[in-house]
């Protein structure tokens, strides 16, 4: 992160030209329907899962990078990390689902991000404010260390400790939070002395799309584009040049979407799926606006991207073409 400019870094002009990332969503969650850290890791098993299609499945559909739940707020690590038993170590197959999903993708010629919850709720120190934040420097220095170049590492669950309620300060003026409880500033430094191109990205809260809780970070995200919360209509802060009383701060937007009604794969669900028009909309609005988008897809308890997710993505990718080819 850099203030006192209205201009990219090298690292974010990068992340920017990538422009179109596929989200997956993929752990307990998907097997048990809630992410509350009591699903047995021996139970997680997914008979066919080939991140091979996974990455041919984006690549195919015009994405340019992914991002991988490593760890959702449920605590489970999709890497065999050394900080807690409940990993991929103690499932049935003990496979590494991160370095799967990093071989997978880079095959493809695709970028890696990972998602890392800062909530976590298998933790029993949890309230150790002091014990967790170093418990989070260590696993996210086993991301940054064990998997070669991370694009962006993606956090979210920030609300639980400084806002239990998800009652953010809504100011027009924007001065940002601290993140003290995290020692953000430190996880910051911590990531960029282990990778100084990877970008850290702080999930914003619903109330505020495109405004980050916290600072230093190097870019924005804004979950979907136009949605109400509680009974406000919400548009997400597009310009990014933002200031506060520390100084000006480039910040690309990331919007993130998903195809499925949550972020992970829900067995029985009923739900419209959006069209390609309405995908290659989303696409061309952040295009147009200079933003990512991060589109959520979420694998099933096999393992498989749901087939019919495949005709929506590629015939999107057709549109978004065609309107480039009309466009010169």
């Amino acid at each position: 992160m850099h203030t006192g400019d209205s201009a990219p870094t090298p690292a974010q002009a990068e992340w920017m030209s990538l422009a179109y990332g596929m989200f997956l969503h993929f752990g307990p969650w998907t097997f048990s329907g809630v992410g509350d850290g009591k699903f047995p890791a021996e139970r997680m098993h997914a008979p066919d899962l080939d991140m091979r299609r996974w990455a041919r499945l984006a690549a195919e559909s015009g994405m340019r990078y992914a991002v991988l739940t490593a760890k959702h707020v449920d605590g489970f690590c999709l890497w065999p990390s050394k900080r807690t038993a409940y990993s991929v170590a103690a499932t049935p197959a003990r496979r590494d689902l991160v370095a799967d999903f990093v071989e997978a993708f880079r095959a493809e010629g695709l970028k890696v991000g990972l998602y890392y919850a800062l909530l976590d709720r298998n933790c029993a120190f949890f309230e150790d404010d002091a014990r967790y934040a170093e418990y989070m420097r260590d696993q996210v220095a086993e991301l940054l260390t064990g998997y070669g170049e991370v694009l962006e590492l993606w956090f979210d669950g920030a609300w639980d400790k400084d806002h239990p309620t998800r009652d953010w300060p809504h100011d027009p003026a924007w001065e940002p939070l601290t993140g003290a409880r995290w020692e953000w500033t430190r996880m910051y430094e911590h990531i960029h002395r282990l990778q100084p191109r990877c970008l850290v990205i702080q999930n914003s809260s619903s109330d505020r799309p495109g405004v980050p809780n916290y600072l230093p970070v190097d870019a924005r995200t804004s979950e979907h584009f136009d949605f109400v919360w509680r009974e406000q209509l919400c548009a997400p802060r597009v310009d990014p040049v933002l200031s506060s009383a520390s100084g000006s701060v480039f910040l690309p937007l990331e919007y993130c979407t998903t195809l499925t009604p949550g972020w992970f794969w829900q067995a029985g669900a009923c739900y419209s799926h959006p069209s390609a028009e309405t995908i290659a909309g989303w696409r061309l609005r952040a295009e147009g606006q200079g933003a990512n988008l991060l589109l959520n897809v979420g694998p099933d308890t096999s393992g498989r991207i749901p087939d019919y997710h495949r005709p929506f993505l590629l015939d999107a990718d057709r549109l978004v073409r065609a309107a480039h080819s009309a466009g010169k």
